[in-house]
């Protein structure tokens, strides 16, 4: 037989087999993570960036060597000055390092010509990243940057300067020898200058390529060369073709300390590389106004600027306006000449330059190829007295004295030339050639006869003398008076073929005057053998 259970009735009460055991130990579990929260919860901090560029609040982070160390809290629009305010909440850990050395920059995914860049934010967002090291103020608010910051570690930096627009980029490859040795960081436009500065990062292991005799280059697509009387072509890689790239090549020098202000020109090609640098390095740029008139159809807004044969500079605006008053048009120049052409190591360039000014100097725009109607500015002295040179405030260039086109030696003579060539009269000397030759065919016929005649003349005498008997010399020499005479004539007319004022007229007629009087004694001696045929013998 089974017993019923007894129930004893507990009046007293027992906390820890309550129900309410469970909601207080979850209230303490709960502070316990509110305090762990608060405890590790660092400063909150405030940056400006000039866009937000994909940030979301309560999901961007804040990345540190690629650790998540904050979050983006509140987002608002700058009422001061355009851009962005970013409030983000920074963990405990990592409050030592928002400090003066801190920089922070936004990476999203970009997409160009060298690749995929933030290729992680694709699957995690937009973040904001941060550099710093240690340091002893203590910031809460930035300037966030508009790329990224570089950080220089063992690598060397230099600056290169170029005064033209190139395809160099961010991450552009840098060679030598074909092999890279570095690659482009950054790119700016100094106000100042006009000119692009590009960062430069040479890794550390090729550090020492660079120094004071080096040279860089815009990489070409193609170079050709005549080596041998062979042309050669050399095609650069496809990486090169893809994304471009910048060349450089240097000498050994032994006593070059590493100058990292040095700022290094950058060249067209390897051509303009390797010619004649005449100066320093370093660029010096002042702008110039140039004035001219009259024949400026040859100007060209890249027109040179030359000084002894060497360029020192080239014509950057020009302006051609027609003048009512000359009835021609003028050219108004803005030109570019760089002073480090003229600088010395114990003078400055321009200085040295406004004391060349003083002596007269002017520019001149001489046409240098008339085939291609180029001109080119020339920068000689004059010995004229100069003022010195005056600043022009609107355009922000000082005016150059000038003269009007001058023309080289070789087209002035050419244009000579040419001026005589058009004022002949070709059909009127023609005729005068043909009646040259006309007049000439008559006399050359009377003089072939007139030989032809003498040379009879002379056989005739020589039958005379041969002539033993004399019984026939009267009629052989009345035969040859008759030839004499018959050559007379011929000659007559001959010389009424020229004028009478001609050295060869002169001529003619000093002969004639003698046959003449040759053909009278001949007659006298004739008459006198009709009378007395003996008397060559007996004498008179």
């Amino acid at each position: 037989m089974i017993k019923e259970p007894k129930i004893d009735n507990k009046s007293s009460f027992s906390f820890f087999t309550s129900i309410w055991i469970v909601p207080f130990i979850a209230l303490i579990i709960g502070g316990w993570l509110v305090y762990e929260h608060f405890s590790k919860l660092g400063p909150k901090i405030r940056i400006e960036f000039a866009k937000s560029n994909g940030l979301i609040a309560g999901s961007s982070v804040i990345k540190y060597r690629d650790v998540s160390i904050g979050k983006v809290t509140n987002i608002e629009i700058n009422n001061e000055k355009d851009g962005v305010i970013v409030y983000a909440r920074v963990n405990k850990d990592a409050e030592k390092f928002l400090n003066e050395t801190t920089k922070f920059w936004i990476v999203k995914p970009e997409v160009d010509y060298t690749g995929v860049k933030g290729l992680d934010t694709i699957l995690s967002g937009t973040y904001i990243s941060m550099s710093a090291k240690s340091g002893t103020d203590r910031v809460r608010e930035f300037n966030g940057l508009d790329s990224e910051y570089v950080e220089i570690g063992d690598d060397v930096y230099y600056a290169i300067e170029s005064s033209f627009s190139s395809s160099i980029k961010k991450s552009t490859p840098i060679y030598f020898k074909g092999q890279q040795v570095g690659e482009i960081v950054n790119i700016n436009l100094d106000t100042e200058s006009k000119n692009i500065i590009s960062m430069a990062k040479i890794y550390k292991n090729y550090a020492a390529l660079v120094n004071s005799t080096t040279k860089f280059w815009v990489q070409s697509a193609l170079d050709m060369k005549l080596n041998d009387n062979r042309l050669e072509f050399n095609v650069a890689p496809l990486q090169t073709l893809v994304l471009g790239g910048i060349s450089f090549d240097t000498a050994f020098d032994i006593d070059y300390k590493q100058d990292y202000s040095k700022i290094y020109r950058l060249y067209r090609s390897a051509t303009d590389a390797r010619n004649i640098r005449v100066g320093l390095s370093r660029p010096e740029i002042k702008r110039f106004i140039f004035e001219f008139q009259g024949d400026v159809s040859s100007l060209d807004s890249d027109t040179e600027i030359k000084y002894k044969g060497f360029k020192v500079g080239e014509i950057k605006e020009l302006n051609i306006l027609y003048s009512k008053k000359l009835r021609n048009f003028e050219a108004k120049c803005i030109g570019e000449i760089d002073f480090a052409n003229f600088s010395t190591k114990d003078g400055d360039g321009f200085d040295n330059f406004k004391e060349l000014a003083k002596k007269g100097l002017v520019a001149k725009l001489i046409k240098s190829n008339f085939l291609l109607n180029r001109s080119t500015i020339i920068l000689t002295e004059n010995n004229e007295t100069f003022v010195g040179l005056i600043k022009d405030k609107r355009y922000s260039a000082y005016i150059f004295p000038t003269k009007d086109l001058e023309k080289s030696n070789l087209i002035a003579t050419l244009n000579s030339i040419a001026y005589k060539l058009k004022k002949i009269d070709y059909d009127k000397a023609i005729n005068n050639i043909n009646s040259i030759i006309d007049n000439t065919k008559e006399p050359i016929k009377n003089l072939n006869s007139i030989l032809k005649n003498a040379n009879k003349t002379v056989l005739s005498i020589n039958k005379v003398v041969s002539n033993k008997s004399f019984q026939n010399i009267s009629g052989n020499l009345n035969k040859t008076i008759i030839e004499f005479k018959n050559s007379l004539k011929d000659l007559k007319g001959l010389l009424n073929g020229y004028s009478s004022n001609s050295l060869f007229g002169d001529k003619l007629d000093a002969t004639l005057q003698e046959l003449h009087n040759t053909t009278d004694a001949t007659n006298r001696l004739i008459h006198k053998l009709n009378k007395k045929p003996n008397s060559l013998i007996f004498g008179d």
